[in-house]
């Protein structure tokens, strides 16, 4: 399968939470870009990612300052390889979950490389720092909306909070680890499924507030420019152009809900029908379209690391 010129493409790109040992080592040395991107990645951050990616171990991948400087490393370097294979596709948006926000406006032309890294580095670092004060977790609870967990741990008193809306049959929880306990036992109870992503902490509840200031002075030095096309953040789950406000929802970003159903939405019920492009190490965000009732298999596909593309039932 492949991508039909004559359709806008809409970029997903991935975030955290599924790193795997081997991950992006077949993209080393795929061309001078790539290995530009492995290198300003490991210079910036300090890390040996290409190591720590081929080798582990996976307790170090985990860990959130490697792991979202891994991520962002291997969206790159995919991004580059699909759209030096695939001259002739015009973007016409992008979205990230998460972590992946990032790489999509560098995609859309709103960062460049080294600043994306920068602020990588920052970003999880701080994130990594906070969690270790925090001691929070996070949840995927499937088979189910968000007004229907919403409710669910409302009527059983959890401080736990929706850090991701994925669809209206997934779900993402995070809170204390205590929260946490007590949200598997009703979501179990209430015969939902729910697995531990592989993160460490927390992200996108109020056990994030105290890196909020910090990631707005940060980003006040940041050169953010006007995306070349759409990019829907994640705060909102529209798009934006202005970079003062960019700023401000990449800074509330750590504290607030990914709205990404409302993402996918938005570009689904465009009149022109779009395709999907997912940039990630692994398919999983096509996966997440199934749950949409205007989506079909034929509108996505998933980039490979050798810069083609394939469909993904």
């Amino acid at each position: 399968m492949d991508i039909n010129a004559t359709k806008p493409v809409v970029l997903l790109f991935a975030g955290q939470g599924n790193p795997v040992i081997g991950m992006g080592s077949d993209l080393w040395d795929t061309s001078a870009e790539t290995r530009r991107i492995w290198d300003c990645a490991s210079d910036i951050s300090g890390l040996d990612i290409r190591r720590l990616c081929a080798r582990g171990p996976m307790t170090r991948l985990v860990q959130t300052p490697v792991q979202q400087i891994a991520v962002t490393a291997i969206n790159t370097m995919l991004f580059t390889l699909y759209r030096e294979s695939h001259g002739d596709v015009i973007f016409s948006g992008a979205c990230g979950h998460s972590v992946g926000e990032y790489s999509a406006f560098y995609a859309a032309g709103a960062l460049t490389l080294e600043d994306l890294f920068r602020v990588i580095h920052f970003r999880s670092t701080l994130m990594h720092d906070l969690s270790l004060a925090s001691k929070g977790s996070m949840l995927v609870v499937k088979g189910c909306d968000r007004a229907g967990l919403t409710a669910l741990l409302a009527q059983k008193g959890i401080e736990a909070e929706i850090s991701c809306d994925n669809s209206r049959k997934q779900q993402v929880i995070g809170g204390t680890l205590t929260a946490l306990r007590d949200a598997g036992q009703a979501v179990a109870g209430a015969g939902l499924e729910c697995t531990k992503p592989g993160v460490s902490g927390a992200w996108h509840t109020r056990l994030m507030n105290s890196g909020v200031q910090p990631m707005r002075d940060f980003l006040a030095g940041v050169d953010i420019r006007p995306p070349q096309f759409d990019v829907l953040m994640n705060v909102t789950g529209l798009p934006e152009t202005n970079p003062e406000i960019i700023r401000e929802n990449l800074s509330l970003h750590l504290t607030h809900s990914v709205q990404w159903t409302a993402s996918m939405d938005h570009f689904l019920d465009k009149p022109a029908p779009v395709q999907f492009a997912e940039i990630s190490n692994k398919a999983y965000l096509i996966h997440l379209l199934h749950d949409f009732a205007k989506f079909t298999s034929e509108m996505a596909v998933h980039c490979k690391t050798d810069g083609t593309v394939s469909g993904v039932k």
